[in-house]
C-alpha cells in the first residue's frame, strides 16, 4: 500500500508540473496529459446508524486517473479514464476486502463557454466477482458542469446502461442507484477549502441517496498536494453487492481533488 501511494504521488506531481507549464485558462479546455479524473481519497470511518464495532467500521479508498488522448483546438479533449473504488474491512480478522469496483471509460469533454463544460462518456463498471454476487454493466453518460459564480460550481450527470450476467439483479440495482446525480460545490477563491453536497434520486424518486463531503488542502498552492477529507454518505449503493441495503456512514482521511473537472 505504501508503494502504491508513493507511485500515485509521483504521477500526480508529474501531471501537475506539466499542467503548470501550460497557460491554463478556464475558457479553454486544457488538461495535463496524465492527471486526476474523479477525486482520489483514502478514508476510514464507521456506520452512524449502528453501534460502532469492527464490523461496522471500514476503509474506503478511490484511485481515479485520466490520460488525455487528443485535443481539438483547445476546446474539445478526449480522455481514456480508469477509476477503482474499494471497501476494505481492515478492522476485521484477516482484513478482507468487501468489494472492489473497476470503472474504465472513454470520455469527450467540450468547453462550450467560459462557464459551461459538457461531457459525454461510455463506461464499464463491475465488481469482478462471480456467481450470484456478480455486478457488471456498461452505460453511456452525459454530464454538464456549470460555474456561474467565483465560489460555486454545479453539476448534473445522467446515465443509461445495459447489463451482463443476471439482468434481473442489475435492473433492481438501478432502482436503488437511480439514473442521475445533481451536486453543488462551494469553494474558496484559492480552491483550498471545498464543500460538496450530492443528491442521487432513485428511479421512482421515492428515496434519495445523499453524499456530503468537505476537503481542506494542506498547502495554499499545488492541486496534487493532499487535503484533509471528510465524507458522509446516506442511502443505497455504498457497495454493489449490498445495493438494496441502506447505509449511513461517515469517514475521514486524505484526498487529492480534481478541481478542474470535479466529476462524481
Amino acid at each position: 500500500m505504501r508503494k502504491l501511494l508513493v507511485i500515485l504521488f509521483a504521477l500526480l506531481s508529474f501531471a501537475t508540473s506539466a499542467k503548470e507549464r501550460d497557460s491554463v485558462s478556464y475558457s479553454k479546455s486544457q488538461y495535463p496529459v496524465l492527471g486526476l479524473w474523479k477525486n482520489s481519497y483514502f478514508a476510514t470511518g464507521f456506520a452512524t446508524n449502528k453501534p460502532v464495532s469492527q464490523y461496522t467500521s471500514d476503509v474506503k479508498f478511490q484511485l481515479s486517473l485520466a490520460v488525455r488522448l487528443w485535443s481539438i483546438k483547445q476546446k474539445v479533449d478526449i480522455f481514456a479514464t480508469y477509476s477503482q473504488r474499494s471497501i476494505w474491512d481492515i478492522y476485521q480478522k484477516s482484513c478482507p476486502f468487501r468489494e472492489t469496483l473497476y470503472n474504465p471509460g472513454v470520455w469527450v469533454a467540450w468547453q462550450t463557454t467560459d462557464k459551461v463544460r459538457l461531457l459525454f462518456g461510455v463506461e464499464h463498471e463491475s465488481n469482478g466477482i462471480g456467481d450470484s454476487n456478480s455486478r457488471s454493466f456498461n452505460y453511456a453518460t452525459a454530464a454538464c458542469l456549470y460555474e456561474p459564480l467565483d465560489h460555486w460550481r454545479f453539476g448534473a450527470r445522467a446515465w443509461y446502461g445495459y447489463f451482463f450476467h443476471d439482468e434481473d439483479i442489475n435492473q433492481r440495482y438501478f432502482r436503488y442507484r437511480g439514473v442521475m446525480q445533481l451536486w453543488g460545490t462551494f469553494h474558496t477563491r484559492d480552491e483550498r477549502l471545498q464543500v460538496t453536497a450530492l443528491v442521487n434520486p432513485t428511479v421512482t424518486f421515492a428515496k434519495y441517496n445523499v453524499q456530503v463531503e468537505a476537503s481542506w488542502r494542506m498547502a495554499k498552492r499545488g492541486d496534487w498536494l493532499p487535503s484533509l477529507f471528510v465524507q458522509y454518505c446516506y442511502g443505497y449503493g455504498d457497495t454493489m453487492i449490498d445495493y438494496y441495503r441502506r447505509a449511513s456512514k461517515i469517514r475521514i482521511g486524505i484526498s487529492i481533488m480534481n478541481n478542474r473537472l470535479n466529476l462524481y
